[in-house]
């Protein structure tokens, strides 16, 4: 009774190591492509808040829409990046590029 359950333990760390270790993989790759669409996102909120707010004070709408863009890419890059690290394993150290 006592080896089927250390057993059954030791079987269940196993599975779900394996599927972090593969959820971290799929992240990290996925990162690459995602993490520069994000910040092409952040350039064109900036830019279209920027626009807006010195040029068309007239146009409210899509300069809050540029803001809102600009920070909703940060904060999922910033997401994307937390759960890279949170999924990583112990002794991999994540280091992301400027």
């Amino acid at each position: 009774m006592h080896r089927t359950r250390f057993v059954m333990k030791m079987s269940a760390r196993a599975v779900l190591g394996t599927l972090r270790l593969a959820l971290f993989t799929a992240l990290l790759l996925a990162s690459r492509m995602v993490v520069p669409l994000f910040r092409l996102a952040v350039t064109a909120g900036i830019v279209l808040f920027g626009f807006c707010a010195l040029a068309r004070r007239d146009q409210t709408t899509p300069m809050w829409a540029g803001a809102v863009l600009a920070l909703a890419g940060v904060a999922l890059e910033l997401a994307l990046g937390a759960a890279v690290r949170a999924l990583a394993p112990s002794d991999v150290v994540v280091i992301s590029e400027v």
